[in-house]
């Protein structure tokens, strides 16, 4: 089990996948709810549409508190849309959900406009784990994730993993797993890989977390994008209600590459306002915008982190931290070279004096970088092959040049608020596309090759 997780370390990619049509139908007409009833406490869910009753019950008013339900099947939901678990902050869901290491896969969220989007929306009080998403294609506003859009209030997510996913926000707080996390919420042994986009507090993993909530021994990879404040693993540590209210992160990791068009972005974290404590992490990414961009986190407010590192090779920057926007004070974080980041040195520099060592390290996985040793549940590796594009120059003044080893067979641009510019059909295995017509600006470009969909942000000058 645990060696089918590390290999998949090694996939850090744009989007992997089978090639499958989006449905136009609703999984909430769909649903089956007769699996429920009000006296017990426990249910097994075994079906694609006993899950979408799931959601149908949750919108109608039923928290599931006190409730548990078991996921005992792998369930493909490619056949129609999804309606989060949990609508929105009104109507949260609030049981324990054990996915006993079962996929869920081929989810489909398009709600333009709509905040609390993912398999779960908004959930409070809530348990979540063992879940394996594979393939999510979200289209929506904010607080938006494959998992979940918030997780807030005294909820735990454990041993949950996302891959192949593919997230357009058009707000903030986006994720690749989760969107935010909340008020006592906690994250232990969890990953995400594929490309997120968002305008803003947008990271591989999580967006957003404040108010008191950790995130230990998890790890992103695949690309992230943004107008503004953008990470690798997390996007933005915004504010705490009270004093001593920390955010944590711990033993965590991120070999994502960030791109913001304006600025605030880190190969690990976007930036932090105040209240984040980060220790025994570390980033191997590029991150590039106009202003605040760092190797390990972009803008700085206030922080604590220790004995935390960057790869100054493969993210191609000399700093750790892209800038302070207040009293600058010392922070444990060392660049370090890419031969020095993947040896047995490296791992006992993370695992410093922690007795239970959670860092191990072996040449032929996660491209020879550390890896975390207890993450026992997870994700299976992709039989698809990556999808091979180059996409150039992506900022552009006319035209942009595509060229894969697949067969080209659309492509679609989209504004940065989700909106369809234009979309046609293309052939062979190089097209030019002309785009002198649109407007200067930030684009979401989508295309369909026989292997797959790979999406790449591009820039018009």
């Amino acid at each position: 089990m645990l060696q089918r997780v590390l290999l998949l370390s090694s996939l850090l990619i744009l989007f992997t996948g089978s090639v499958f049509a989006q449905p136009s139908t609703q999984w909430s007409a769909n649903a089956n709810t007769a699996w429920y009833n009000s006296t017990d406490t426990e249910f097994a869910i075994t079906t694609s549409e006993q899950i979408a009753g799931l959601s149908v019950l949750v919108a109608g008013g039923n928290d599931f508190s006190g409730k548990t339900i078991n996921i005992m099947n792998d369930l493909d939901l490619a056949a129609h849309l999804w309606t989060p678990i949990g609508p929105d902050y009104t109507l949260p869901f609030s049981g324990t959900v054990d996915g006993n290491d079962h996929v869920i896969s081929n989810l489909f969220i398009v709600i333009p406009g709509v905040d609390w989007t993912g398999l779960f929306g908004m959930c409070t009080n809530s348990t979540i784990s063992n879940i394996r998403l594979d393939n999510v294609y979200l289209r929506a506003a904010g607080t938006a994730g494959a998992l979940m859009g918030n997780c807030a209030t005294n909820s735990t997510i454990t041993d949950c993993h996302a891959t192949g996913v593919d997230i357009v926000g058009t707000s903030f707080n986006v994720g690749g797993l989760v969107g935010s996390m909340m008020t006592n919420s906690n994250m232990l042994r969890c990953s995400s890989t594929g490309s997120v986009t968002g305008e803003s507090q947008v990271g591989g993993l999580v967006g957003s977390p404040w108010d008191l909530t950790s995130i230990t021994e998890c790890w992103s990879g695949g690309t992230v994008s943004a107008q503004h404040l953008a990470g690798g693993l997390v996007g933005y540590c915004t504010i705490a209600f009270l004093p001593d209210r920390n955010n944590t992160l711990n033993n965590c990791y991120s070999r994502a590459n960030v791109t913001v068009v304006n600025g605030r972005a880190g190969g690990l974290y976007g930036g932090a306002d105040g209240n984040l404590i980060a220790a025994n992490c570390y980033s191997t990414g590029t991150a590039t915008g106009a202003e605040l961009i760092g190797g390990f986190i972009g803008a700085v407010g206030g922080m604590n982190t220790t004995n935390s590192y960057w790869d100054m090779e493969t993210s191609g920057l000399a700093n750790g931290i892209g800038g302070w926007l207040g009293a600058e004070s010392p922070q444990e974080i060392t660049g370090k070279t890419t031969a020095e980041m993947k040896t047995t040195t490296m791992v006992d520099l993370l695992n410093g004096t922690q007795t239970s060592a959670p860092w191990t390290i072996d040449p032929s996985i996660n491209d020879g970088y550390p890896i975390l040793a207890s993450m026992s549940v997870g994700i299976a590796p992709f039989a698809a092959s990556p999808v091979e594009l180059s996409v150039y120059p992506i900022p552009f003044n006319a035209t942009v040049q595509l060229g894969s080893r697949a067969d080209l067979l659309s492509y679609s641009i989209y504004s940065t608020t989700g909106n369809l510019i234009r979309s046609a059909e293309l052939t062979g295995n190089s097209s030019s596309l002309d785009l002198r017509d649109l407007a200067s600006g930030a684009y979401v470009l989508s295309v369909l090759t026989s292997k797959g969909i790979a999406t790449e942000r591009i820039i018009k000058q």
